[in-house]
């Protein structure tokens, strides 16, 4: 697993999520910030810690050659994500599992559009490995947003639940 998580940010049932270092930097480096950057994005994979039921992401995909990337939308495929969550399922003995998903908009705080929302239902609905609730990341030019979706019987809730600066991250 990766180093110490530094980030970390309540979740409605009173557990954490947490991100290390190395994924922030990792995300902030597909961070928008010239002109002609396209926006990028991928999967969160982690775990649910044993001692107290937080979750931390230990690992995120990075844009594969297969995603359309564009200045203003980003269509993550299923190859070459899905070998990258296979070789981690299985080094970890199963442990570690699909979070959920992160990509990129060009603006400082960035917002989820109609489009995210009705991709981030559409995986809700899914129930990928079981799970009903799923996370969000949105990386700005400035800050990284994280939201937390959750499946229910009515309608599928979205709930933002905290933000990191990119000045903030340890070189």
């Amino acid at each position: 697993m990766m180093s110490k998580a530094i980030f970390s940010l309540p979740l409605p049932d009173n557990r954490k999520i947490k991100l290390t270092n190395e994924i922030l930097q990792m995300l902030f480096s597909f961070a928008q910030d010239h002109k002609n950057s396209p926006e990028s994005g991928g999967i969160l994979i982690g775990r649910v810690l044993d001692c107290n039921s937080h979750i931390v992401v230990d690992h995120a995909s990075r844009p594969m050659e297969t995603d359309v990337q564009t200045r203003f939308s980003f269509i993550r495929k299923a190859a070459g994500h899905q070998e990258f969550f296979n070789q981690i399922w299985e080094s970890s003995g199963g442990r570690c599992f699909y979070l959920g998903e992160w990509h990129t908009h060009p603006e400082k705080d960035p917002t989820p559009s109609t489009i995210d929302k009705r991709e981030w239902r559409k995986l809700l609905n899914k129930t990928i490995q079981g799970q009903n609730r799923l996370f969000f990341i949105i990386v700005g030019t400035t800050e990284l947003v994280v939201w937390y979706g959750q499946r229910q019987a009515s309608k599928n809730t979205f709930l933002r639940i905290g933000s990191y600066c990119r000045n903030e991250i340890q070189n």
